[in-house]
């Protein structure tokens, strides 16, 4: 009997505990300054950004893009993928089939976590793999101000769903999993 208690005692005293922090280390609900000033953007439970960072990059093919992109439509698909990631590979031709089939109001757009620069042995691979697996849809260099989003990964693929102020929609995907990311366009065009 004392050890039963004991060990009620140790679960209830543990509880507590992650209660606790988990108190500490939920998110506020608008952004706030650390203690060099700079403003911090506003995360969610799951660690990621509310909203898809203010950037400024190119694609592919040497456009300049911006999150003003997201304006552009309803809902953005932004598919987090590698080089070196067999199932981001594996499902580029999946994704650019689904492209083709998307409503108007509905983007896709990868975003290449591993390649910092036009020109670079990483940047070159790109390439080959987006052309060898037709994937002629946009595809953005990570820069710095995608960090933190990168950081937060599991792993890649990781996929977000942007609504057209910038807003990350529900819970990304970890893992390669087009339809499910299917029935997530579908249920938010559909106001579910």
């Amino acid at each position: 009997m004392k050890k039963r208690m004991k060990k009620i005692s140790a679960l209830c005293l543990a509880g507590i505990l992650c209660l606790g922090l988990w108190a500490c280390s939920s998110s506020e609900d608008s952004s706030s300054s650390d203690s060099s000033g700079t403003t911090k953007q506003e995360t969610s439970e799951n660690g990621f950004p509310v909203n898809m960072p203010e950037f400024s990059t190119t694609d592919m093919d040497g456009n300049k893009v911006t999150n003003d992109t997201f304006a552009d439509y309803d809902l953005t698909v932004v598919n987090f993928w590698a080089t070196y990631c067999n199932p981001c590979i594996d499902e580029l031709p999946e994704l650019t089939e689904w492209k083709k089939e998307l409503p108007d109001n509905v983007n896709l757009i990868g975003l290449l976590v591993d390649v910092d620069e036009k020109g670079s042995d990483q940047y070159k691979l790109a390439e080959k793999i987006i052309k060898e697996t037709g994937a002629d849809y946009q595809h953005l260099i990570a820069t710095e101000e995608f960090d933190d989003m990168i950081s937060n990964l599991v792993g890649v693929p990781t996929t977000f769903f942007v609504d057209s102020t910038g807003k990350i929609i529900g819970e990304p995907f970890a893992g390669a999993d087009v339809n499910a990311y299917k029935q997530t366009v579908e249920d938010y065009l559909n106001g579910k």
